[in-house]
């Protein structure tokens, strides 16, 4: 017994550090290809740019960008739970309605947001509503698709077995229709959240609506090439800070469920 958790206490250890370790190694050989000149002008050190933002997460210029984008994320997130949820539901409880939309999903689930944004730039400018309305459409579709395939994961037997125990619709709905749905719901908001960070800054790069992607744009039009990778940087964190927290909430969530509970040896 003290072998195995031994060797699983190692082994999780090495999960922890595994990351960390290749990390630094990438962060090392870009040091050196950087200084010996292997590397263009374009790829500063990367101590130039964790410079940079020992400079700049100090000031407030830099986080009131980062407060801006997550504003469009939160909202686009939202409003893109609440549709695709919603619609996703309809069509697989609905028939006639998936026979409807189906096609219209299928159609327009594999074009990137960014198509529309001219259209959205002559209809608003410039403006906040344009990244959260991309963004928003954007985090429809894991949503929907997630609903749908968790509303049709539900087992008809347990579906009957709860209206012969005389079950309301209401009952059947917690207690039938929502443990299997979570699951689906779940890893949808995840992915979800990540599409909605890519497209918010994506469109405040390509349409200059104030964020870090305005800001990533103003630094390389200036050729300030370590700001433009703190900004990556502090972009591809706030994603990895984001999705932890959401695999956090996930697990609490979904602790009951048998995914999540440890396996005996």
């Amino acid at each position: 017994m003290s072998t195995a958790r031994t060797l699983g206490h190692s082994a999780m250890t090495m999960r922890l550090w595994a990351p960390v370790l290749a990390t630094a190694i990438v962060l090392a050989l870009w040091e050196i290809l950087a200084v010996t000149g292997v590397f263009p002008p374009e790829l500063p050190p990367a101590t130039d740019i964790a410079a940079w933002l020992g400079q700049n997460l100090a000031g407030s210029e830099l986080w009131v960008a980062v407060g801006r984008t997550l504003a469009h994320w939160l909202l686009a997130l939202g409003i893109g739970i609440a549709i695709g949820a919603t619609v996703g539901a309809l069509m697989a409880l609905v028939p006639v309605v998936h026979e409807l939309l189906l096609g219209v999903v299928e159609f327009f689930r594999p074009i990137p947001v960014v198509v529309y944004l001219p259209i959205m730039l002559l209809l608003f400018g410039a403006r906040p509503q344009v990244v959260v309305i991309l963004a928003a459409v954007a985090a429809i579709w894991p949503m929907l698709l997630q609903t749908l395939y968790g509303m049709r994961a539900i087992e008809p037997v347990m579906r009957d077995t709860a209206r012969v125990y005389g079950l309301s619709a209401r009952q059947r709905l917690a207690w039938v229709a929502v443990p299997s749905l979570l699951p689906y719901f779940a890893t949808g908001v995840r992915l979800a959240s990540t599409i909605t960070l890519l497209a918010a800054v994506s469109v405040e790069l390509i349409g200059a609506v104030p964020g870090l992607g305005s800001t990533l744009s103003t630094y390389a039009a200036n050729g300030i090439y370590d700001a433009v990778y703190g900004i990556i940087a502090v972009t591809g964190l706030i994603g990895v800070a984001l999705d932890s927290g959401l695999e956090r909430w996930e697990r609490r969530v979904l602790r009951w469920h048998p995914s999540r509970r440890p396996r005996n040896a």
